[in-house]
């Protein structure tokens, strides 16, 4: 018996239904791109697409989940960025599972439920990242996460749609997106056993439309472009207003410069409910958050170098403890040698060295309660309002001094070329940051922005280089130790 008769007689003891669906896998193996194509093997859990708009990564999802529903019955998840993208995209649109699979295999649609079933049994329910409370309780057998870097409410989300697969002998999941700088997508990349495909939107010309490209033109070789059409996810700390690139790392093994202003900025939790858990059981308040810089004159210029800088999660007591012992850690210039603090931690202050200058806290919230406690103990804050800037605008304001290059972090002795290590987390925030959800916290960003703005406003710094070299400041920096209440 040969291989053509053995495949005759195992196709004619099919159903009818199960025809069907085999003609509708061997259509999508016959049209579909080698990058449309689900990784062969086992040995990958995650399969994640990135891909730019147009490239068929809805088609690719909805195809992948189509057919591990039927070919593995049982119950599977469908997650998008809102109810209306699960609906009219995923389940309803032109490349949606509704469009895709054949309609002889569908038992029943509830539009309303976001809840289809197919004649063998599967299930596969649809949920908006806008709700990750709903992800509790439900189980899987395998899941499409659809434009994951849309998310609303991405790791949440993510967190509770992974408890819940957890069905079969193999559970996986895929993801669909256009790439974007975003903690989410930073985190999926770097998984464990996953597997990464990448495409362009023009890998489907064929299947767009002429004019689509043409409109295209003005977008090649530019972030937007490379990001949106290319698929290329763009390195994050170089896609924020304010870029990794612009900052200039000063040598490990060069004394400190002698600093004319030692400013504090802190940015508290708005209240102290917001440290406490949400309702999906994860923290997902705010820090309160620190950051400490140095003003010096180099270049003929202002530059500020970072000191300092922490966040954490603090109740108002252990704040205003915590505010008063930094206000007494000691950096810069001792007689004619430099020190740095952070090394040593704040918990071992320096007996020698300059105290901060000024400590610079939001006028709201907690922030107003802080001062009016610090008062009391003869501590003076400036209180800084930023109006009706909001955190990305306010960012965009003190951008200037980056972009010139007057903005310093030490060097790493242990890793030269690198910053050192306790400035990480607040680089890598300052410099993702482009608003809104690009990061899972912003307080470092508030603190660098109030810090250089209020440096800004009081020509403590300028972003602008004084035409005749060598003249002195129009406001001179103030002597050493001066007190900058005294005026």
């Amino acid at each position: 018996m040969n291989a053509i008769t053995l495949q005759r007689e195992q196709l004619e003891a099919l159903s009818a239904i199960d025809l069907i669906a085999l003609n509708w896998q061997l259509d999508w193996r016959l049209t579909a791109r080698p990058n449309q194509l689900a990784p062969e093997g086992d040995e990958w859990d995650f399969w994640g697409a990135m891909a730019g708009r147009g490239f068929g990564k809805t088609r690719l999802g909805a195809q992948w989940l189509a057919e591990q529903a039927w070919n593995d019955p049982g119950p599977y998840h469908v997650i998008a960025p809102t109810q209306a993208d699960v609906r009219f995209v995923c389940f309803e649109g032109p490349a949606g599972l509704n469009s895709i699979i054949p309609p002889k295999l569908i038992d029943k649609w509830n539009a309303s439920d976001l809840l289809m079933t197919l004649v063998n049994g599967s299930e596969i329910r649809g949920f908006s990242a806008e709700k990750a409370d709903r992800l509790r309780g439900p189980q899987c057998r395998g899941l499409w996460a659809d434009e994951v870097a849309a998310w609303m409410r991405a790791e949440a989300t993510w967190d509770m749609a992974m408890f819940g697969l957890r069905l079969g002998q193999h559970p996986r999941a895929v993801w669909t997106t256009t790439p974007k700088p975003v903690p989410i997508i930073t985190r999926l990349v770097k998984a464990d056993r996953t597997v990464i495909t990448k495409g362009k939107t023009s890998d489907n010309k064929a299947n767009l439309a002429p004019t689509f490209f043409r409109q295209l033109k003005q977008y090649e070789g530019t972030t937007l472009g490379r990001q949106e059409l290319d698929g290329e996810l763009i390195d994050p700390k170089e896609a924020g207003v304010i870029r990794q690139s612009w900052l200039r790392l000063w040598p490990a093994e060069k004394r400190l410069p002698e600093f004319q202003w030692i400013i504090m900025s802190l940015d508290t939790a708005f209240t102290e409910a917001t440290i406490s858990k949400g309702s999906d059981g994860l923290m997902a308040a705010d820090p309160t958050a620190c950051s400490v810089w140095g003003v010096f004159h180099h270049e003929k210029r202002s530059n500020a170098l970072l000191l300092d800088c922490w966040q954490e999660h603090l109740g108002f007591p252990d704040l205003i403890k915590r505010v008063k012992r930094e206000l007494n850690v000691h950096y810069g210039d001792d007689q004619d040698k430099a020190l740095i603090a952070p090394m040593f931690g704040s918990d071992k202050p320096l007996t020698s060295g300059r105290k901060p200058d000024l400590l610079i806290v939001e006028d709201k919230g907690s922030g107003i309660s802080l001062r009016q406690a610090l008062t009391r103990d003869g501590i003076y804050a400036y209180a800084y309002n930023p109006g009706r800037a909001d955190k990305l605008s306010r960012l965009h304001m003190v951008s200037p001094v980056f972009a010139r290059r007057q903005v310093w972090v030490p060097e790493s002795a242990k890793l030269p070329g690198q910053p050192r290590t306790w400035a990480n987390p607040l680089i890598e925030q300052l410099c993702s940051y482009s608003g809104p959800g690009t990061t899972k916290h912003d307080d470092f960003v508030d603190t660098v922005s109030q810090a250089f703005r209020v440096l800004l406003d009081k020509t403590i710094m300028s972003a602008v280089r004084k035409p005749t070299e060598g003249k002195e400041p129009v406001v001179p920096p103030p002597p050493k130790y001066a007190n900058p209440y005294a005026a």
